[in-house]
């Protein structure tokens, strides 16, 4: 709209200029004759016109600069909503990947224990006896089968050694004296050391 203004002014100027040009030539041709209606319509008309182009050219809205501006807000505000969307979208997946990695390494550690704990050997005996009145300790020593016991003394002498049996029965040793003790027992590649104290009659 602002462009047909300006180029509205602009005709009526090149032709009230053109017309006045013609104008004085002719008056200077012709001194005598008189200015006719129409030329002073026309001059007036021109100046009119000239004078709408000039205020429209000042007044009208630019449509250049409005667009932009309306539509730009819409603009940011969308590339907002995205980068946040997509923010939110690698924050899930990040907690979901690390929720993962924790479950995971979680599971292999449970996984770790339960194996080392049912790999383990398992045996059972008192740690802790006195001597009776008779100067004597009977141990019972409660292993799987073909387990192997091997008792030393606290100078690292080896007391005894029991042998298992393939039924897995219970093996006995009867201490004498007090003190303290280290009993290993073997069954095929797993081992398992224990302390034993033997104490005095009374104590």
């Amino acid at each position: 709209m602002k462009k047909l203004f300006i180029l509205l002014m602009i005709l009526a100027a090149v032709c009230f200029v053109g017309v006045w040009i013609y104008q004085t030539q002719w008056l200077k041709k012709n001194a005598q004759a008189p200015i006719g209606k129409g030329q002073v319509v026309m001059n007036w008309g021109l100046i009119i016109l000239f004078v709408i182009g000039l205020v429209g050219t000042f007044t009208a809205p630019s449509t250049k600069t409005s667009a932009p501006a309306e539509h730009h807000p819409a603009n940011e505000h969308a590339t907002k909503v995205s980068k946040a969307q997509s923010s939110s979208e690698s924050a899930a997946a990040a907690s979901f990947s690390s929720s993962q990695s924790a479950s995971s390494s979680s599971s292999a550690t449970s996984s770790s224990v339960s194996s080392s704990s049912s790999s383990q050997l398992q045996v059972d005996f008192p740690t802790d006896v006195s001597l009776n009145k008779t100067g004597d300790a009977t141990v019972s020593f409660k292993a799987p089968a073909n387990t192997q016991f091997e008792i030393k003394d606290s100078n690292n002498n080896v007391v005894t050694t029991l042998n298992g049996n393939a039924q897995g029965a219970d093996q006995t040793y009867n201490f004498k004296k007090p003190g303290k003790y280290h009993v290993t027992a073997h069954n095929g590649d797993q081992t398992i050391d224990k302390d034993l104290t033997v104490r005095g009659i009374g104590q």
